[in-house]
C-alpha cells in the first residue's frame, strides 16, 4: 500500500493561480516565489486589499502602481547566523514574492495608500470622483 500526501489547500492554491494565468510576471525565478493570500473587499468610497506578510518589516515590502496595475513586492535577506543552526524541522523559510492585480480605471492612483500592520500589509485604492452628468435645460423653440 502506498501513502500519498495530499494537500487540498496547495492544490486549490494552484487551481486559482490567477497571476500564473493572465502572464504576469515572477519575482526572481532562481529563488522560491511565493504568493501572500488577500482579501479584497469594495466600499463605496474604495477598494480595500488586504495581503499577508508575516515577518517583513516595511523596508522589506514595496507596492507599485503603474499603467492599471498594482504590484506587490517583498524580499527579505537572509541571516547567516540563523544558517548555521542544525534544525531538527525548519518550516520557516524566507522567500520573496511578487503578486499583480489588474485594476479598473475607477482607482484614483494618486490617493492609493498602504500600511503595515502585524503581518498585514493594508492597501486603500481609493475610488476616482464620479464625473455628474451635466444638466442641460431645455428651452422653448422661439
Amino acid at each position: 500500500m502506498n501513502l500519498v500526501t495530499f494537500n487540498p489547500e496547495q492544490n486549490l492554491d494552484s487551481f486559482f493561480d490567477t497571476d500564473r494565468f493572465f502572464g504576469f510576471p515572477r519575482a526572481n525565478l532562481d529563488r522560491p516565489t511565493v504568493l501572500p493570500k488577500v482579501n479584497v473587499t469594495e466600499k463605496d468610497e474604495a477598494f480595500y486589499l488586504e495581503a499577508e506578510t508575516p515577518g517583513f518589516t516595511e523596508k522589506d515590502v514595496s507596492v507599485e502602481f503603474h499603467n492599471g496595475i498594482l504590484t506587490l513586492k517583498g524580499q527579505q535577506e537572509k541571516n547567516s547566523e540563523v544558517e548555521k543552526n542544525d534544525y531538527s524541522i525548519q518550516e520557516f523559510s524566507r522567500q520573496s514574492f511578487e503578486r499583480s492585480f489588474r485594476l479598473s480605471d475607477q482607482i484614483d492612483p494618486e490617493m492609493v495608500s498602504a500600511k503595515l500592520d502585524q503581518g498585514v500589509l493594508k492597501i486603500t485604492l481609493p475610488k476616482k470622483e464620479q464625473v455628474k452628468p451635466k444638466k442641460i435645460e431645455v428651452k422653448p423653440a422661439s
